[in-house]
């Protein structure tokens, strides 16, 4: 019995001998054939080789060696040492294994990636476009609204966190529950619609009270103004959440537009008057340092007529203006949106690039109104290049989609 273990020993050692070579063999056929497939020599792969493996200088030979043969999965050393250790596990079996993926992994197709979007015609856009239908988001809460058979429990939970933002998309929703056959429904959604009517009304009822108070007294200019900055806003509010009715639509822009134009005739000369101040105010720096040179006429120098005193009024004119300018760029934002409502775009480009003037670095949240005009008066170029250049744009999560569509187009 040991006399035949040993022989089948013999046959066993010389199997495994052959084994290993043919799998050496096939190994190193296979990596070649392969390597038409997976092509691993260009200049950018090479570079990246090189910079990886002078960061290995540092560890052991044979992290090193590992290293190399590891360093990108189309590595021709990576597919021999698989096959091989493929093959050496499966005796026989691993051979036409081996020759089956080989030649699949070469006649495979893969789908083709687009790397081009230009194929997509801008210019018509303009006349049609793909209608897009939200799956999650509001989309959602309206399918669940107008579904019958959708628990109540949900749609009063739904309900309530909408009415802590009174947006249009909101309100649109919140509407659709006036028709619910569910009484506690359809009584929740109108008392949230009425209560941010009511929240709107009295706010403006405040402001027009001032605004009377002074046209029937003492008529300042500077309380009118202030008053009509905020009710211009407020009667835009009304047409944006669509909470006026249909009818008053036209009546409430033109209370805007009324508004609006009063406190630009305060707020705007009012530039004007600091930026005559701010000049006044350097000069006269200028001459107060000259004078404090000078030590024997710096004790003759009152409070009032000190470098100190003037930089201290310069500042206060700076913040003022700061200030005066922030309104002013909301009336022009506000005026630009009232022009685009009702399609002039020309005057509402006007209005956003005065928004734009009044200060040195770039309004980010002006863009999208320039880029909505030249949308829609078809201009895509300056559209494209205005949403390549505002990075800030892409901070905001329901225009970053839009962004990157446009920056890929």
């Amino acid at each position: 019995m040991s006399d035949e273990l040993l022989g089948l020993e013999k046959y066993v050692v010389t199997f495994y001998i052959f084994h290993i070579i043919i799998a050496v063999i096939v190994s190193i056929i296979s990596a070649r054939y392969l390597k038409k497939r997976f092509v691993n020599d260009t200049d950018e792969a090479k570079a990246k080789d090189i910079t990886r493996t002078k960061n290995m200088d540092a560890h052991s030979f044979m992290f090193k060696q590992w290293f190399k043969v590891s360093l990108h999965k189309n590595n021709p050393k990576t597919i021999f040492f698989f096959i091989f250790v493929f093959n050496l596990s499966l005796p026989v079996i691993g051979y036409l294994f081996t020759l089956w993926i080989a030649r699949y992994l070469i006649n495979v197709d893969y789908g083709k990636k687009v790397a081009d979007t230009n194929i997509l015609n801008l210019d018509e856009f303009g006349s049609s476009f793909l209608k897009v239908e939200r799956i999650f988001g509001e989309g959602s809460i309206a399918d669940l609204m107008t579904n019958d058979y959708a628990p109540k429990s949900k749609k009063l939970k739904a309900l309530s966190s909408l009415a802590n933002h009174a947006t249009p998309a909101n309100l649109q929703i919140i509407r659709q529950t006036l028709s619910s056959t569910d009484d506690e429904i359809r009584m929740f959604g109108y008392a949230i619609i009425n209560k941010a009517e009511k929240s709107l009304n009295a706010k403006m009822n405040y402001y027009l009270e001032i605004i009377t108070e002074q046209e029937e007294g003492d008529r300042d200019k500077k309380i009118i103004a202030e008053a009509a900055k905020e009710l211009a806003p407020l009667y835009w509010e009304m047409i944006y959440t669509e909470l006026t009715h249909e009818s008053l639509k036209n009546s409430f822009i033109k209370s805007v537009i009324y508004y609006i134009d009063i406190a630009k005739d305060f707020y705007i000369p009012e530039i004007r008057k600091v930026d005559r101040r701010v000049e006044i105010y350097k000069k006269e720096i200028e001459k107060a340092e000259e004078a404090e040179l000078n030590l024997e006429h710096n004790r003759e120098l009152a409070k009032d007529k000190t470098a100190k005193y003037f930089s201290e009024k310069l500042e206060e004119e700076l913040l003022f203006k700061s200030k005066i300018n922030d309104i002013c760029t909301r009336l022009y934002i506000l005026m630009g949106r009232v022009y685009m409502k009702q399609a002039e775009y020309d005057n509402a480009k006007t209005e956003f690039t005065l928004a734009q003037e009044l200060h040195d670095e770039k309004l980010i949240f002006v863009l999208p109104y320039l880029a909505e005009i030249y949308y829609l008066t078809g201009n895509h170029k300056i559209v494209k290049s205005i949403m390549k250049d505002a990075e800030g744009l892409a901070l905001n999560a329901t225009l970053f989609p839009v962004v990157e569509q446009w920056k890929a187009s």
